[in-house]
Protein backbone atom coordinates (compact mmCIF):
# COMPACT_ATOMS: atom_id res chain seq x y z
CA UNK A 1 0.00 0.00 0.00
CA UNK A 2 1.23 3.54 -0.69
CA UNK A 3 2.49 5.60 2.24
CA UNK A 4 0.59 8.72 1.18
CA UNK A 5 -2.72 9.12 3.07
CA UNK A 6 -4.55 10.55 0.08
CA UNK A 7 -3.36 7.62 -2.02
CA UNK A 8 -4.64 5.11 0.51
CA UNK A 9 -8.05 6.78 0.39
CA UNK A 10 -8.09 6.41 -3.41
CA UNK A 11 -7.18 2.73 -3.06
CA UNK A 12 -10.09 2.25 -0.65
CA UNK A 13 -12.37 3.90 -3.19
CA UNK A 14 -11.13 1.55 -5.91
CA UNK A 15 -11.95 -1.44 -3.70
CA UNK A 16 -15.50 -0.18 -3.22
CA UNK A 17 -15.82 0.57 -6.94
CA UNK A 18 -14.71 -2.87 -8.09
CA UNK A 19 -16.84 -4.66 -5.50
CA UNK A 20 -19.91 -2.85 -6.81
CA UNK A 21 -18.86 -3.64 -10.38
CA UNK A 22 -18.57 -7.32 -9.49
CA UNK A 23 -22.06 -7.33 -8.02
CA UNK A 24 -23.47 -5.70 -11.15
CA UNK A 25 -21.53 -7.81 -13.67
CA UNK A 26 -22.76 -11.05 -12.13
CA UNK A 27 -26.41 -10.05 -12.14
CA UNK A 28 -27.28 -7.46 -14.81
CA UNK A 29 -27.65 -9.64 -17.89
CA UNK A 30 -29.40 -12.36 -15.90
CA UNK A 31 -31.90 -9.80 -14.57
CA UNK A 32 -32.79 -8.22 -17.89
CA UNK A 33 -33.13 -11.55 -19.68
CA UNK A 34 -34.83 -13.68 -17.02
CA UNK A 35 -36.79 -11.11 -14.99
CA UNK A 36 -37.52 -8.22 -17.36
CA UNK A 37 -37.82 -10.61 -20.32
CA UNK A 38 -35.63 -8.84 -22.87
CA UNK A 39 -34.33 -11.09 -25.70
CA UNK A 40 -30.75 -12.18 -25.02
CA UNK A 41 -29.72 -11.26 -28.57
CA UNK A 42 -31.04 -7.70 -28.11
CA UNK A 43 -29.20 -7.36 -24.81
CA UNK A 44 -25.97 -8.49 -26.46
CA UNK A 45 -26.48 -6.05 -29.35
CA UNK A 46 -27.12 -3.22 -26.91
CA UNK A 47 -23.92 -3.99 -25.04
CA UNK A 48 -21.96 -3.89 -28.30
CA UNK A 49 -23.44 -0.51 -29.22
CA UNK A 50 -22.77 0.78 -25.71
CA UNK A 51 -19.15 -0.32 -26.04
CA UNK A 52 -18.80 2.07 -28.98
CA UNK A 53 -20.08 4.92 -26.81
CA UNK A 54 -17.54 3.88 -24.18
CA UNK A 55 -14.80 3.90 -26.79
CA UNK A 56 -15.59 7.43 -27.99
CA UNK A 57 -16.48 9.22 -24.74
CA UNK A 58 -13.12 9.57 -22.90
CA UNK A 59 -11.50 12.18 -25.17
CA UNK A 60 -14.30 14.79 -25.19
CA UNK A 61 -14.84 14.31 -21.46
CA UNK A 62 -11.08 14.53 -20.96
CA UNK A 63 -11.20 17.90 -22.72
CA UNK A 64 -13.94 18.96 -20.28
CA UNK A 65 -11.72 17.86 -17.38
CA UNK A 66 -8.77 19.87 -18.70
CA UNK A 67 -11.00 22.93 -18.85
CA UNK A 68 -13.04 22.59 -15.67
CA UNK A 69 -10.91 20.35 -13.47
CA UNK A 70 -10.38 16.61 -13.20
CA UNK A 71 -11.85 16.30 -9.70
CA UNK A 72 -15.00 18.25 -10.52
CA UNK A 73 -15.56 16.27 -13.72
CA UNK A 74 -14.83 12.92 -12.07
CA UNK A 75 -17.15 13.58 -9.12
CA UNK A 76 -19.98 14.68 -11.43
CA UNK A 77 -19.51 11.54 -13.53
CA UNK A 78 -19.59 9.41 -10.38
CA UNK A 79 -22.85 11.03 -9.30
CA UNK A 80 -24.26 10.46 -12.79
CA UNK A 81 -23.25 6.81 -12.61
CA UNK A 82 -24.78 6.42 -9.16
CA UNK A 83 -28.07 7.92 -10.29
CA UNK A 84 -28.03 5.92 -13.52
CA UNK A 85 -27.39 2.54 -11.93
CA UNK A 86 -30.13 3.26 -9.38
CA UNK A 87 -32.58 3.58 -12.30
CA UNK A 88 -31.93 0.06 -13.61
CA UNK A 89 -34.61 -1.61 -11.44
CA UNK A 90 -37.17 0.74 -13.04
CA UNK A 91 -36.35 -0.31 -16.61
CA UNK A 92 -39.11 -2.37 -18.23
CA UNK A 93 -38.38 -2.22 -21.97
CA UNK A 94 -35.53 -2.43 -24.45
CA UNK A 95 -35.44 1.27 -25.37
CA UNK A 96 -34.99 2.37 -21.76
CA UNK A 97 -32.33 -0.28 -21.23
CA UNK A 98 -30.47 0.78 -24.38
CA UNK A 99 -30.45 4.52 -23.61
CA UNK A 100 -29.39 4.08 -19.99
CA UNK A 101 -26.72 1.50 -20.81
CA UNK A 102 -25.16 3.67 -23.53
CA UNK A 103 -25.05 6.70 -21.21
CA UNK A 104 -23.51 4.68 -18.39
CA UNK A 105 -20.93 3.01 -20.63
CA UNK A 106 -19.83 6.46 -21.81
CA UNK A 107 -19.52 7.70 -18.23
CA UNK A 108 -17.83 4.51 -17.03
CA UNK A 109 -15.06 4.54 -19.63
CA UNK A 110 -14.34 8.25 -19.17
CA UNK A 111 -13.63 7.81 -15.45
CA UNK A 112 -10.52 5.64 -15.75
CA UNK A 113 -8.16 8.24 -17.31
CA UNK A 114 -9.50 10.93 -14.98
CA UNK A 115 -8.68 8.74 -11.99
CA UNK A 116 -5.14 8.39 -13.34
CA UNK A 117 -4.84 12.20 -13.43
CA UNK A 118 -6.19 12.52 -9.89
CA UNK A 119 -4.05 9.70 -8.50
CA UNK A 120 -0.90 11.21 -10.01
CA UNK A 121 -1.57 14.60 -8.40
CA UNK A 122 -2.61 13.19 -5.02
CA UNK A 123 0.24 10.69 -4.78
CA UNK A 124 3.09 12.82 -6.14
CA UNK A 125 6.03 11.64 -8.20
CA UNK A 126 7.42 9.04 -5.80
CA UNK A 127 4.11 7.33 -5.04
CA UNK A 128 2.31 7.79 -8.37
CA UNK A 129 3.02 4.41 -9.94
CA UNK A 130 2.70 2.52 -6.66
CA UNK A 131 -0.70 4.09 -6.08
CA UNK A 132 -1.96 3.07 -9.52
CA UNK A 133 -0.57 -0.43 -9.01
CA UNK A 134 -2.31 -0.72 -5.64
CA UNK A 135 -5.56 0.45 -7.22
CA UNK A 136 -5.21 -2.24 -9.88
CA UNK A 137 -4.47 -4.92 -7.28
CA UNK A 138 -7.46 -4.11 -5.07
CA UNK A 139 -9.69 -3.97 -8.14
CA UNK A 140 -9.00 -7.67 -8.69
CA UNK A 141 -9.82 -8.37 -5.05
CA UNK A 142 -12.97 -6.26 -5.07
CA UNK A 143 -14.20 -7.77 -8.31
CA UNK A 144 -13.87 -11.27 -6.87
CA UNK A 145 -15.67 -10.22 -3.68
CA UNK A 146 -18.48 -8.67 -5.71
CA UNK A 147 -18.88 -11.72 -7.93
CA UNK A 148 -19.02 -14.02 -4.90
CA UNK A 149 -21.42 -11.69 -3.11
CA UNK A 150 -23.75 -11.65 -6.09
CA UNK A 151 -23.63 -15.44 -6.26
CA UNK A 152 -24.73 -15.65 -2.63
CA UNK A 153 -27.60 -13.19 -3.10
CA UNK A 154 -28.73 -14.76 -6.37
CA UNK A 155 -28.95 -18.14 -4.69
CA UNK A 156 -32.45 -16.89 -3.92
CA UNK A 157 -33.24 -15.03 -7.17
CA UNK A 158 -36.06 -12.53 -7.02
CA UNK A 159 -36.72 -9.00 -8.22
CA UNK A 160 -35.99 -7.76 -4.70
CA UNK A 161 -32.58 -9.48 -4.70
CA UNK A 162 -31.63 -7.91 -8.02
CA UNK A 163 -32.89 -4.50 -6.90
CA UNK A 164 -30.76 -4.72 -3.76
CA UNK A 165 -27.66 -5.48 -5.82
CA UNK A 166 -28.32 -2.59 -8.21
CA UNK A 167 -28.89 -0.11 -5.38
CA UNK A 168 -25.78 -1.21 -3.47
CA UNK A 169 -23.76 -0.73 -6.66
CA UNK A 170 -25.36 2.70 -7.20
CA UNK A 171 -24.55 3.83 -3.66
CA UNK A 172 -20.92 2.79 -4.15
CA UNK A 173 -20.44 5.56 -6.73
CA UNK A 174 -21.56 8.27 -4.32
CA UNK A 175 -19.19 6.81 -1.72
CA UNK A 176 -16.33 6.91 -4.24
CA UNK A 177 -17.07 10.55 -5.10
CA UNK A 178 -16.84 11.44 -1.41
CA UNK A 179 -13.58 9.50 -1.01
CA UNK A 180 -12.00 11.25 -4.00
CA UNK A 181 -12.85 14.65 -2.52
CA UNK A 182 -11.43 13.50 0.81
CA UNK A 183 -8.23 12.24 -0.80
CA UNK A 184 -7.61 15.57 -2.54
CA UNK A 185 -8.26 17.44 0.70
CA UNK A 186 -5.86 15.12 2.54
CA UNK A 187 -3.16 15.75 -0.07
CA UNK A 188 -3.47 19.54 0.31
CA UNK A 189 -3.15 22.47 -2.07
CA UNK A 190 -0.17 20.92 -3.86
CA UNK A 191 -2.54 18.29 -5.25
CA UNK A 192 -5.53 20.55 -5.78
CA UNK A 193 -3.70 23.13 -7.90
CA UNK A 194 -3.01 20.95 -10.98
CA UNK A 195 -6.52 19.47 -10.76
CA UNK A 196 -8.46 22.74 -11.01
CA UNK A 197 -8.39 22.94 -14.80
CA UNK A 198 -7.40 25.71 -17.15
CA UNK A 199 -10.76 27.42 -16.83
CA UNK A 200 -10.26 27.74 -13.06
CA UNK A 201 -6.75 29.08 -13.02
CA UNK A 202 -5.13 25.72 -12.53
CA UNK A 203 -3.28 25.37 -15.81
CA UNK A 204 -1.04 27.30 -18.11
CA UNK A 205 -4.02 28.67 -19.97
CA UNK A 206 -5.68 30.17 -16.95
CA UNK A 207 -3.13 32.35 -15.12
CA UNK A 208 -4.82 35.49 -13.91
CA UNK A 209 -3.21 38.75 -14.78
CA UNK A 210 -0.93 37.33 -17.43
CA UNK A 211 -2.05 40.00 -19.87
CA UNK A 212 -2.00 37.58 -22.78
CA UNK A 213 -4.80 35.59 -24.38
CA UNK A 214 -5.01 31.90 -23.45
CA UNK A 215 -2.93 29.67 -25.65
CA UNK A 216 -4.47 26.77 -27.47
CA UNK A 217 -4.00 23.52 -25.59
CA UNK A 218 -2.17 20.74 -27.44
CA UNK A 219 -4.23 17.86 -28.77
CA UNK A 220 -3.17 14.21 -28.87
CA UNK A 221 -4.56 13.87 -32.40
CA UNK A 222 -1.69 16.01 -33.73
CA UNK A 223 0.95 14.34 -31.55
CA UNK A 224 2.33 11.58 -33.78
CA UNK A 225 4.58 10.09 -31.11
CA UNK A 226 1.76 9.88 -28.61
CA UNK A 227 -0.61 8.33 -31.14
CA UNK A 228 2.03 5.71 -32.00
CA UNK A 229 2.53 5.05 -28.30
CA UNK A 230 -1.23 4.69 -27.80
CA UNK A 231 -1.58 2.25 -30.71
CA UNK A 232 1.46 0.24 -29.60
CA UNK A 233 0.12 0.06 -26.07
CA UNK A 234 -3.24 -1.17 -27.35
CA UNK A 235 -1.58 -3.98 -29.30
CA UNK A 236 0.57 -4.98 -26.32
CA UNK A 237 -2.62 -5.04 -24.22
CA UNK A 238 -3.90 -7.95 -26.31
CA UNK A 239 -2.57 -10.15 -23.50
CA UNK A 240 -5.73 -9.08 -21.63
CA UNK A 241 -8.02 -10.54 -24.29
CA UNK A 242 -5.74 -13.55 -24.63
CA UNK A 243 -6.00 -14.37 -20.93
CA UNK A 244 -9.65 -13.51 -20.33
CA UNK A 245 -11.43 -14.32 -23.61
CA UNK A 246 -9.16 -16.56 -25.66
CA UNK A 247 -7.85 -18.80 -22.87
CA UNK A 248 -11.14 -20.61 -22.01
CA UNK A 249 -11.89 -21.23 -25.70
CA UNK A 250 -8.30 -22.37 -26.30
CA UNK A 251 -8.51 -24.90 -23.45
CA UNK A 252 -11.65 -26.42 -24.96
CA UNK A 253 -10.69 -26.42 -28.63
CA UNK A 254 -6.90 -26.75 -28.79
CA UNK A 255 -5.85 -28.90 -25.81
CA UNK A 256 -6.68 -32.19 -24.13
CA UNK A 257 -7.18 -30.47 -20.77
CA UNK A 258 -10.41 -30.90 -18.85
CA UNK A 259 -12.69 -27.88 -19.09
CA UNK A 260 -12.41 -27.41 -15.32
CA UNK A 261 -8.79 -26.28 -15.74
CA UNK A 262 -9.93 -23.07 -17.42
CA UNK A 263 -11.05 -21.29 -14.20
CA UNK A 264 -7.93 -22.60 -12.46
CA UNK A 265 -5.73 -20.94 -15.07
CA UNK A 266 -7.74 -17.71 -14.74
CA UNK A 267 -7.30 -17.86 -10.97
CA UNK A 268 -3.53 -18.13 -11.42
CA UNK A 269 -3.69 -14.93 -13.46
CA UNK A 270 -5.70 -12.94 -10.92
CA UNK A 271 -3.69 -14.21 -7.93
CA UNK A 272 -0.34 -13.40 -9.52
CA UNK A 273 -1.62 -9.96 -10.49
CA UNK A 274 -2.44 -9.12 -6.88
CA UNK A 275 1.00 -10.32 -5.74
CA UNK A 276 3.03 -8.70 -8.51
CA UNK A 277 1.44 -5.26 -8.26
CA UNK A 278 3.15 -4.78 -4.90
CA UNK A 279 6.63 -5.46 -6.29
CA UNK A 280 6.76 -4.13 -9.86
CA UNK A 281 6.25 -0.34 -9.35
CA UNK A 282 9.70 0.15 -7.80
CA UNK A 283 11.26 -0.56 -11.20
CA UNK A 284 9.37 2.21 -13.05
CA UNK A 285 10.06 5.40 -11.13
CA UNK A 286 11.25 7.26 -14.22
CA UNK A 287 11.10 7.06 -18.00
CA UNK A 288 14.27 4.99 -18.28
CA UNK A 289 13.00 2.40 -15.81
CA UNK A 290 9.61 2.26 -17.52
CA UNK A 291 11.20 1.68 -20.93
CA UNK A 292 13.28 -1.16 -19.46
CA UNK A 293 10.04 -2.74 -18.25
CA UNK A 294 8.64 -2.51 -21.79
CA UNK A 295 11.61 -4.57 -23.01
CA UNK A 296 11.05 -7.11 -20.23
CA UNK A 297 7.37 -7.19 -21.15
CA UNK A 298 8.24 -8.24 -24.69
CA UNK A 299 10.40 -11.12 -23.44
CA UNK A 300 7.80 -12.45 -21.02
CA UNK A 301 4.96 -12.19 -23.53
CA UNK A 302 7.07 -14.00 -26.12
CA UNK A 303 7.78 -16.75 -23.59
CA UNK A 304 4.07 -17.03 -22.82
CA UNK A 305 3.18 -17.33 -26.51
CA UNK A 306 5.84 -20.01 -27.02
CA UNK A 307 4.56 -22.04 -24.07
CA UNK A 308 0.94 -21.77 -25.26
CA UNK A 309 1.99 -23.04 -28.69
CA UNK A 310 3.97 -25.89 -27.09
CA UNK A 311 1.03 -26.86 -24.87
CA UNK A 312 -1.07 -27.65 -27.95
CA UNK A 313 1.39 -30.36 -29.00
CA UNK A 314 1.95 -32.08 -25.63
CA UNK A 315 0.04 -34.83 -23.79
CA UNK A 316 -2.36 -33.76 -21.07
CA UNK A 317 -0.18 -33.36 -17.96
CA UNK A 318 2.75 -31.89 -19.84
CA UNK A 319 0.28 -29.60 -21.59
CA UNK A 320 -1.05 -28.46 -18.21
CA UNK A 321 2.45 -27.60 -16.99
CA UNK A 322 3.13 -25.65 -20.17
CA UNK A 323 -0.22 -23.85 -19.90
CA UNK A 324 0.47 -22.89 -16.28
CA UNK A 325 3.89 -21.58 -17.30
CA UNK A 326 2.34 -19.67 -20.19
CA UNK A 327 -0.25 -18.01 -17.97
CA UNK A 328 2.41 -17.12 -15.40
CA UNK A 329 4.71 -15.64 -18.05
CA UNK A 330 1.94 -13.67 -19.72
CA UNK A 331 0.66 -12.44 -16.35
CA UNK A 332 4.14 -11.21 -15.50
CA UNK A 333 4.24 -9.41 -18.83
CA UNK A 334 0.79 -7.96 -18.15
CA UNK A 335 1.90 -6.46 -14.85
CA UNK A 336 5.25 -5.20 -16.14
CA UNK A 337 3.50 -3.53 -19.05
CA UNK A 338 0.70 -1.95 -17.03
CA UNK A 339 3.17 -0.25 -14.67
CA UNK A 340 5.40 0.91 -17.54
CA UNK A 341 2.45 2.25 -19.53
CA UNK A 342 1.09 4.25 -16.59
CA UNK A 343 4.42 5.97 -16.10
CA UNK A 344 5.14 6.65 -19.76
CA UNK A 345 1.62 7.81 -20.63
CA UNK A 346 1.80 10.34 -17.80
CA UNK A 347 5.24 11.59 -18.77
CA UNK A 348 4.23 11.94 -22.43
CA UNK A 349 1.12 13.99 -21.58
CA UNK A 350 1.39 17.80 -21.46
CA UNK A 351 0.18 19.08 -18.10
CA UNK A 352 -2.34 21.49 -19.64
CA UNK A 353 -3.98 18.72 -21.71
CA UNK A 354 -3.41 15.69 -19.52
CA UNK A 355 -7.08 14.74 -19.38
CA UNK A 356 -7.34 14.57 -23.18
CA UNK A 357 -4.04 12.75 -23.58
CA UNK A 358 -4.73 10.09 -20.97
CA UNK A 359 -8.25 9.68 -22.35
CA UNK A 360 -6.79 9.05 -25.81
CA UNK A 361 -4.33 6.62 -24.24
CA UNK A 362 -7.20 4.71 -22.63
CA UNK A 363 -8.85 4.39 -26.05
CA UNK A 364 -6.02 2.10 -27.15
CA UNK A 365 -6.81 -0.27 -24.31
CA UNK A 366 -10.56 -0.05 -24.89
CA UNK A 367 -10.09 -0.67 -28.62
CA UNK A 368 -8.34 -3.97 -28.05
CA UNK A 369 -11.20 -5.03 -25.79
CA UNK A 370 -13.62 -4.30 -28.63
CA UNK A 371 -11.63 -5.75 -31.53
CA UNK A 372 -9.33 -8.18 -29.70
CA UNK A 373 -11.84 -11.03 -29.30
CA UNK A 374 -12.56 -11.05 -33.04
CA UNK A 375 -8.85 -10.99 -33.89
CA UNK A 376 -7.75 -13.66 -31.43
CA UNK A 377 -10.72 -16.03 -31.33
CA UNK A 378 -12.17 -15.73 -34.84
CA UNK A 379 -9.04 -15.10 -36.92
CA UNK A 380 -6.00 -16.46 -35.06
CA UNK A 381 -7.28 -19.42 -33.02
CA UNK A 382 -8.09 -21.54 -36.14
CA UNK A 383 -4.40 -21.29 -37.11
CA UNK A 384 -3.41 -23.65 -34.30
CA UNK A 385 0.09 -23.13 -32.84
CA UNK A 386 0.81 -20.57 -35.54
CA UNK A 387 -1.71 -18.27 -33.84
CA UNK A 388 0.79 -17.75 -31.04
CA UNK A 389 3.57 -17.07 -33.52
CA UNK A 390 1.47 -14.33 -35.13
CA UNK A 391 0.60 -12.89 -31.72
CA UNK A 392 4.28 -12.95 -30.77
CA UNK A 393 5.08 -10.98 -33.92
CA UNK A 394 2.39 -8.42 -33.08
CA UNK A 395 3.87 -8.02 -29.61
CA UNK A 396 7.35 -7.52 -31.11
CA UNK A 397 6.17 -4.80 -33.50
CA UNK A 398 4.22 -3.07 -30.72
CA UNK A 399 7.26 -3.16 -28.44
CA UNK A 400 9.39 -1.42 -31.05
CA UNK A 401 6.69 1.21 -31.48
CA UNK A 402 6.38 1.75 -27.73
CA UNK A 403 10.14 2.08 -27.26
CA UNK A 404 10.44 4.56 -30.14
CA UNK A 405 7.53 6.72 -29.07
CA UNK A 406 7.82 6.28 -25.31
CA UNK A 407 10.88 8.44 -24.74
CA UNK A 408 9.58 11.72 -23.29
CA UNK A 409 11.01 14.91 -24.77
CA UNK A 410 12.01 17.30 -21.97
CA UNK A 411 10.06 20.54 -22.00
CA UNK A 412 12.14 23.72 -22.13
CA UNK A 413 12.31 25.72 -18.92
CA UNK A 414 14.40 26.39 -15.91
CA UNK A 415 12.83 23.78 -13.71
CA UNK A 416 13.40 21.03 -16.22
CA UNK A 417 16.91 22.21 -17.01
CA UNK A 418 17.93 21.98 -13.41
CA UNK A 419 16.98 18.35 -12.99
CA UNK A 420 16.75 15.22 -15.15
CA UNK A 421 13.24 14.62 -13.78
CA UNK A 422 10.93 14.76 -16.84
CA UNK A 423 7.79 15.45 -14.80
CA UNK A 424 6.14 18.86 -15.00
CA UNK A 425 6.64 20.81 -11.78
CA UNK A 426 2.93 20.91 -10.97
CA UNK A 427 2.81 17.12 -10.54
CA UNK A 428 5.61 16.94 -7.99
Amino acid sequence: MPANRGSRILVAGALIDSTGNGLFMASATLYFVSVVGLPASRVATTLSIAAVFGLLSPVPLGRVADRHGAVRTYVLLMCLRGAGYALYPLITDLSGYAVLTCVLYAADRACSPLLQVIAAAVAGQQERTRTLASIRAVRNIGLSVGLLGASAVLGFPSRAAFTTIFLVNALSFFAIAALVLWSVKAAGDSALSPLRGAGNGGGPQGHAGSGSPPSRAPTPFRDVRFMVFTASNGILSLYDTALIVLLPVWVIQRTDLAHAWSPVLLTVNTTLTVLLQAAVPRFAKDAQGARRLVKCTALTLAAGCALFALAEELPMWASLVAALGAVAAMTLGENLHSVASWELSYLLSPAEARGQYLAMFSMGITSQKVFGPVLLVSLLLPLGPWAWVVLMALFAVATLGALWSGKPTPSPGADEAATPDPLPSEAR
